[in-house]
């Protein structure tokens, strides 16, 4: 049966409090980073077939770099919140499923977190190349050394996150559903969204392979492809998948009061 506490959250549909905020804003600079500023990069001439991977374009200037390293560390903050609440919520009402929800914690924290910060701290300058005339001139030179940190990071990272849905989608999202603890609109993104993840990590493993190994303009396109889908279908899954469930809890247990910071003092007041 469903918690009386959550019957009434389903009723009233929740607010648009703190939390989800900080859901809706939060998929914001990732989303531009993601789509947009390649297309400006690739337009200006700033990256140029077959190395045009986000990893690219966050190497060919301090100006990108600056910008990615603070876009995705603030969507990564917002995730890291958005999970820590969410998690919450879930070993409260589901304490036999404790242990997947310690497993999805940790590796947020420990290893994509980490992860993602060392791979926007990391840029190279040249992509290895297994054609490059100058192979073993670059394996002896600094650069190399940030590459490989650079993709050391980013496979962790994408590899955690593959992870993650497995519990995120295939774990949590059955528990969530039986005990009707989930909104529709949040399985849907949740259950659609991990599963492209779990189809779409296993392609880009093999793309990224091809890529590195022939270095043709085919293979560099549809590893931006796969990238780019990857990352966004990250950004839905953690932001929209847990949208209905932070206005919820926003109903229930205000973090703040937002016109106590300006926010809706107005319409607040001439409603009270």
């Amino acid at each position: 049966s469903m918690p009386e506490g959550t019957l009434r959250l389903r009723c009233e549909g929740g607010i648009m409090g703190f939390r989800a905020c900080v859901a809706a804003v939060g998929w914001i600079p990732a989303t531009i980073l993601n789509i947009v500023l390649p297309v400006v990069a690739v337009w200006r001439g700033d990256v140029a077939l077959p190395n045009v991977m986000l990893s690219d374009v966050m190497a060919s200037g301090p100006l990108y770099e600056a910008v990615y390293t603070w876009g995705f560390s603030l969507s990564m903050i917002c995730v890291c919140f958005v999970f820590r609440e969410a998690s919450t919520f879930w070993r409260q009402k589901l304490p036999s499923m404790a242990p997947d929800v310690d497993r999805f914690v940790f590796m947020l924290y420990a290893l994509c977190a980490p992860c993602l910060l060392g791979l926007v701290a990391f840029q190279y300058k040249h992509d290895l190349s297994l054609h490059r005339e100058d192979l073993w001139a670059l394996i002896y030179d600094f650069d190399f050394l940030l590459w490989a940190l650079h993709v050391f990071h980013t496979s962790v990272f994408f590899l955690t996150c593959c992870a993650m849905a497995y519990i995120y989608g295939l774990r949590l999202s059955p528990a969530l559903d039986a005990s009707g603890l989930t909104h529709p609109s949040d399985r849907f993104w949740r259950s659609s969204g991990s599963w492209c993840i779990l189809m779409l990590t296993p392609v880009g493993v093999v793309v990224r392979f091809f890529h590195l190994f022939s270095g043709t303009a085919l293979w560099g396109i549809l590893l931006v492809l796969v990238e780019v889908a990857l990352i966004q279908v990250f950004v839905i899954v953690a932001f929209l998948g847990v949208a209905r469930l932070m206005m919820e809890l926003d109903l229930a247990e205000p973090m703040m009061d937002l016109t106590h910071i300006g926010l809706y003092g107005s319409a607040r007041r001439k409603a009270d």
